[in-house]
């Protein structure tokens, strides 16, 4: 899975990369599930590493928590893409942004923009996109610091 910044992602790339290792730290004796980034569903919480979150690997696996524990990513929507060809970056990029930001609205019941939280959308690689069951883009809420209690309906 690739995953795209938004704008406001990128402005606190710092703080979110610092933010997210501390996170992924203190899931020590919480119990945690590794799933494939493909297998997640609308509502999931899991924690996003460091390295998939700056782009230097792809989301490939996370730990699925449950909601109550720290995590730092809440899915929010999934679209399945259709087609038989596998679309451009920038044709995943402008479903994602339109997507994923009603998306988010429809789940947290707040618009993306006037919210607290980040937005960014994980989409599959040209290679795992032959699977049938990985051909959807998933919309995932960043929350940082980390949170404790699901989106939705948080109009927050």
């Amino acid at each position: 899975m690739t995953v795209f910044s938004f704008p406001r992602l990128r402005t606190h790339l710092g703080l979110l990369c610092a933010l997210a290792a501390l996170s992924l730290g203190s899931l020590s004796g919480c119990s945690s599930q590794p799933v494939a980034t493909s297998d997640l569903e609308v509502g999931d919480c899991f924690n996003m590493s460091e390295e998939v979150l700056t782009g230097k690997q792809p989301a490939g696996q996370v730990e699925r928590v449950d909601c109550s524990r720290s995590h730092n990513s809440q899915v929010v929507g999934i679209k399945s893409l259709d087609g038989s060809s596998f679309p451009s970056q920038k044709q995943l990029y402008d479903l994602a942004l339109k997507q994923c930001a009603q998306d988010f609205q429809d789940f947290v019941g707040i618009s993306y923009r006037d919210s607290r939280w980040d937005l960014y959308p994980l989409s599959p690689t040209e290679t795992s996109s032959k699977d049938e069951s990985a051909r959807k883009l998933t919309c995932v809420a960043l929350t940082l610091p980390p949170n404790q209690t699901s989106l939705q309906n948080a109009k927050e």
